[in-house]
Parts: structure tokens; C-alpha cells; sequence
């Protein structure tokens, strides 16, 4: 897309703070502040006939769109306001319409307007560092027009006018309709991208975890959770908005429709993986917990070993040390060495004791004798008599 920094975007910016107060259709811009100048390109075609400039102002493009033909006005930089209102006006757009274009935490949205269709999205990709990124876009479809607003430079669109470009497919034949619903596959395309991505971290992750749990397991784990719960905030919304196109059903000619229900096949399925993927970020912080827990018995299991080992050694320790004056055992000439054997004695007892109930170095013998476990788990699914 040519995006060249990862902003990290909000779970519950709303941009409440700064809207309020101010009567509806206000138009405010909520979002990341960007340093460049806007411009708006025309993009106009019709079977032979194509065309692709920059317009400067909303004036020029009043007088170069042609209603023969598919007008494509893109506005790139919604960050200015006063600009995008001035476009905004030709497409002859509703206050709660611009509202939403220069609102990047709108929730993505479908709504019909006398003489125009409105679409508000999210558009994901990929950061330079693999974490998904967001950017906000709006569609206005009227008539033979169709407007969109985006934050920035760059899209997933460059397809479609490598395609409008060279008359590849049917869009010079269909209409601005047509061009709508490539531009929401485009979208669509995107998220698979991130999904799959998404998909790589986690399998990567959970191998690592088989590994052994270290501490920036749990980190990765909770950022991938997060990261699942932005992607579903943005795009279980576009299920909703696709069944309510249906509907409506006057949006797309009868030709695109078909088009629209593959489409909504294809959400479908985004929806499915990311459920898929919530529910696999939860078994990794359970496991992450469960094999912890399981590292700290065992070093409880140890300790507790080691102290069963000295309690009889300090019962040993303590008869012969309290100084009766009648105790033969401490003027015995031998009585010091049968003191120290008594001891070792326990301790190879007792050593022996827990290697018989399993309980010491069970683990540590199976993994340096690998064939005797390949031997024991091959009898165990060989069947008898076999």
C-alpha cells in the first residue's frame, strides 16, 4: 500500500471529547493528524474512452466530470476539513455523511441518502513491522459518480486502476456500481492478508510455547488478543453492512448482485478465522499459565524431596546432638563413623524410594533413553498378537 508508519490505533477512541457539546453533522476531524497537502484525483472511463488526472480545486472538477461517464473522485488527506467540505458539496452530500468521512473512529456503516449510497469502512494492511494497521475510508455512490475519502496516500486499489487502466475484466463495460463492489472486495482482499498473518504469529507462537513458557510469551500473547479484538471491532461490522445492502437491494444492478453474495461469502468466512483465532489466543494464555503452574510444582516437588531427604538426617543429627552424659553411642570409638553411614544409608533409602514410585528422575531417564519410550508407545497402539 505504500504506507510507511504503523500508527497504533484505540480500542475505545470514540472521539466523544473532542464532538462534544456541538450540534449533529458538525464536521470534526477525530483521528491522527497527517502533514501533508490533500489533493483529489479523477479517474473517468466508458469503454474506449479513459482519463486520469489531478484537479485542484472543486471547481475543475465540476467541470471535467461527464455524466456519460464512470467518474472516480478520490480525496486523499480528510484531515482538512474545509477541503473535503468543499468536495463534499459536489457529491451533494448529507452533514451527517461528511460527519462520518472525517470521523476515522465511525464504526463501519452502511446508510441510503436521497439521490446517494454512503459506505464507511476500515481498510486494514500490514505495518512495516507485520502488525496490522488501520486507515479510514468513506464511498459515496451517485448515479455514474462515485466519490472516496481516504486519510492518507495509498491504498488497496491499485488493482483496480492497473485494470481500469488497461481494460482488463468487465469494469470498462459495467457501471459505477460495479466499481463500488471492486473496491469492497479490494477491502475484503486486505483482510485476509491480515488474517493470515495474524494466523503465522500465533502457530509460530504456540511452537515456541512447546518449547518451554519464557516471559515475553505471556506479552505476545496478550498483544496478539489485542490485536484480534481491534480486527473484530472493525470488521464484524461489515457483515452487518453487506446483509443491509441486500436488502435494500436497489444499491447494485441485477449483474453485480451476484458478485455481492460471493462477497458476503467471503466476510463470512474473515469472521469465522478471527473466532478461530480469539479462541486460539485464549488457549495460549491458558497454556502459557498452565505450563507455569506445571514448572512450579515441579520445583515445589523438588523441594519437597530434598527436605523429606534432611528431616530424618536432623532427627540424627539432633538425638546425637543433645550432650545426655549417658549416651554410649558418642564414646564409642566407631560411634561417629556408624552415625554418618546411618545417615547415607537413609539417603540412598529414600533416594531409591522415590526413583521406584516415580516420583525422581523418571523424566530425566526418558529422555535420555528415547528408543525405550518409542519402544513402550509403539506396544501400546501395536495391537495383541499382531
Amino acid at each position: 500500500m505504500g504506507k510507511s508508519k504503523r500508527s497504533r490505533a484505540r480500542l475505545f477512541d470514540t472521539g466523544g471529547k473532542r464532538k462534544a457539546g456541538l450540534p449533529p453533522g458538525t464536521p470534526v476531524h477525530v483521528g491522527r493528524l497527517r502533514d501533508f497537502k490533500p489533493y483529489t484525483n479523477l479517474t473517468q472511463y466508458r469503454g474506449e474512452e479513459f482519463a486520469d488526472a489531478i484537479v485542484s480545486d472543486s471547481d475543475e472538477l465540476k467541470k471535467r466530470m461527464r455524466p456519460e461517464l464512470v467518474n472516480w473522485i478520490n480525496v486523499e488527506g480528510i484531515h482538512d476539513v474545509s477541503y473535503v467540505q468543499k468536495f463534499a458539496q459536489v457529491a451533494e452530500l448529507h452533514p451527517l455523511s461528511i460527519e462520518d468521512v472525517v470521523n476515522t473512529t465511525g464504526r463501519p456503516k452502511f446508510e441510503s441518502y436521497p439521490g446517494y449510497h454512503f459506505f464507511c469502512l476500515k481498510m486494514l494492511y500490514l505495518g512495516e513491522d507485520g502488525h496490522p494497521a488501520q486507515e479510514h475510508i468513506s464511498i459515496v455512490l451517485k448515479g455514474s459518480d462515485v466519490f472516496t475519502f481516504q486519510e492518507s496516500p495509498g491504498d488497496t486499489f491499485g488493482p483496480i486502476r492497473e485494470r481500469i487502466r488497461t481494460k482488463s475484466g468487465y469494469v470498462r463495460q459495467r457501471g459505477a456500481d460495479y466499481l463500488v463492489y471492486m473496491m469492497l472486495d479490494s477491502i475484503v482482499d486486505g483482510y485476509y492478508q491480515v488474517i493470515d498473518r495474524l494466523g503465522e504469529r500465533i502457530d509460530l507462537l504456540e511452537t515456541e510455547l512447546r518449547c518451554g513458557p519464557q516471559d515475553q510469551h505471556l506479552g505476545k500473547s496478550f498483544e496478539i488478543r489485542r490485536e484480534i479484538l481491534l480486527l473484530r471491532k472493525n470488521i464484524m461490522p461489515v457483515r452487518d453492512l453487506l446483509n443491509k445492502v441486500q436488502v435494500e437491494g436497489a444499491v447494485f444492478q441485477e449483474n453485480t448482485r451476484v458478485y455481492l453474495k460471493d462477497l458476503t461469502d467471503h466476510i463470512a468466512q474473515v469472521v469465522d478465522f478471527l473466532n478461530l483465532s480469539m479462541d486460539m489466543a485464549k488457549v495460549l494464555i491458558d497454556t502459557y499459565h498452565s505450563m507455569q503452574n506445571q514448572r512450579m510444582n515441579a520445583v515445589m516437588k523438588t523441594l519437597t524431596m530434598i527436605s523429606t531427604v534432611f528431616l530424618p538426617l536432623n532427627f540424627i543429627a539432633g538425638v546425637y546432638g543433645m550432650n545426655f552424659d549417658h549416651m554410649p553411642e558418642l564414646k564409642w570409638e566407631y560411634g561417629y563413623f556408624m552415625a554418618l553411614s546411618a545417615m547415607a544409608l537413609v539417603v540412598i533409602w529414600m533416594v531409591y524410594f522415590f526413583v521406584r514410585k516415580g516420583w525422581l528422575l523418571q523424566s530425566r531417564l526418558r529422555a535420555l533413553n528415547p528408543l525405550r519410550l518409542f519402544d513402550e508407545d509403539w506396544s501400546e497402539k501395536t495391537p495383541s498378537g499382531s
